[in-house]
């Protein structure tokens, strides 16, 4: 279970330290990447604290679930936290009329949370 619990938490980790990474230091292609996603406007100077908020629960997110792999309950805050983020995103895209393809990467990224969620609970429950 340790095993499946580490090999998850990587693969989401994979995806939220590079996220965690450009909303703090507010590279030009995160920014990018968030304002297509979602739709915000961050590149015209909109909505400038949804990337501050981004940056800080995927930051909280990465130690959470780092520190979940030593004690479960911080591992299912840590995913419950990614899942809200990548379900904001997907609900986001959704609205501004994207279908298909599109959705895929968080879809996965939603997935990689919820299964996060699921083997640290398990853990957590044992």
């Amino acid at each position: 279970m340790f095993v499946l619990r580490v090999t998850l938490t990587v693969l989401l980790l994979l995806e939220v330290v590079p996220s965690a990474l450009v909303g703090l230091t507010r590279a030009r292609v995160g920014l990018e990447r968030l304002d297509e996603l979602t739709r915000l406007g961050v590149l015209q100077g909109r909505r400038l604290r949804v990337v501050s908020l981004l940056a800080v629960v995927h930051t909280l997110a990465t130690a959470a679930l780092l520190f979940g792999l030593h004690w479960p309950p911080a591992g299912v805050a840590g995913a419950a936290a990614e899942a809200v983020v990548f379900g904001w995103v997907l609900t986001r895209q959704w609205a501004a009329g994207d279908r298909g393809r599109v959705l895929g990467a968080y879809t996965l990224f939603l997935g990689m949370a919820l299964a996060v969620l699921a083997v640290d609970l398990l853990a957590w429950a044992f």
